[in-house]
């Protein structure tokens, strides 16, 4: 997927296992079945044109956690949903 007009995403911070702050462009964020997904492109590395989906969850004390997602049936239900949402804004290549 390569993104068109990155400058006017917001970025994302996330720490990764080892506590490292970890930039991704937010792109959107998709209810599917009434969880909700973010999709987040990585702002530097080698996977800068990856989609990368994560799962948000709100725990009771307010704060928030986000998980990958493993399932392939919810990855594939997130990205289309995604993909018709995002319309021109990326040309998406679809590797499986």
């Amino acid at each position: 997927m390569d993104n068109r007009n990155t400058a006017q995403e917001e970025l994302f911070y996330l720490a990764d296992e080892n506590g490292e702050q970890m930039a991704f462009h937010f792109l959107d964020c998709i209810l599917v079945e009434e969880r909700e997904y973010l999709v987040l492109m990585p702002a530097e590395g080698p996977y800068v044109n990856e989609a990368v989906i994560l799962q948000r969850l709100k725990e009771t004390n307010g704060e928030e956690s986000y998980i990958p997602v493993e399932d392939m049936k919810t990855i594939r239900a997130v990205y289309d949903l995604f993909r018709q949402r995002a319309g021109d804004a990326f040309i998406f290549t679809d590797e499986n």
